[in-house]
């Protein structure tokens, strides 16, 4: 015998079977709305951890920045020592390979961070590499370069080099 169009053999039968499927559709699709909104949570939240990493990538920097602009004798450690305006005792040499070696580790943390996808690609191409010449193409700053590049992975110093002989350095 055949009801709404459903065998008596069939598992679905009559309208029980009818309210089943429509339960099944309702189920499916809040399991589709719920991914969706789950999908958009990770999105939000992967945007918030790329601000956060990219703002302390700055942070990081800053206090580099800020130790040149609020103290005078590190400000002038760094300008008269790159450009070897004056000798520098023991204490001032260690001080000036310091100062390039925390600017260095920034400039490795956004190329690092660039290289994992974590700040947006191009970064340190456009935001960092620029700037090394001003470092490590001067008097005191190559020859520091030329033996701390050692520390740090091949592809790094391979773009270091590159900036420094695209932005006016000789890559030593």
């Amino acid at each position: 015998m055949e009801f709404w169009g459903v065998n008596e053999g069939s598992s679905h039968y009559g309208l029980a079977g009818f309210h089943q499927s429509g339960s099944e559709i309702v189920a499916s699709v809040g399991v589709i709305v719920s991914l969706i909104f789950v999908g958009y949570q990770m999105r939000q939240n992967t945007s918030q951890l790329v601000r956060n990493e990219h703002n302390s990538t700055m942070t990081q920097w800053s206090t580099v920045r800020m130790a040149l602009v609020e103290n005078r004798d590190v400000a002038e450690i760094w300008r008269r020592g790159l450009h070897g305006e004056r000798e520098l005792d023991a204490t001032d040499q260690f001080r000036l390979e310091s100062l390039l070696a925390e600017q260095l580790w920034c400039a490795y943390h956004v190329w690092e961070r660039t290289r994992r996808g974590i700040l947006t690609e191009g970064t340190f191409q456009q935001a960092v590499a620029p700037l090394a010449p001003a470092w490590l193409s001067t008097p005191r700053g190559a020859p520091w370069w030329s033996t701390a590049k050692r520390n740090y992975p091949p592809l790094f110093v391979a773009d270091v080099d590159a900036a420094l002989t695209k932005f006016g350095g000789a890559a030593g």
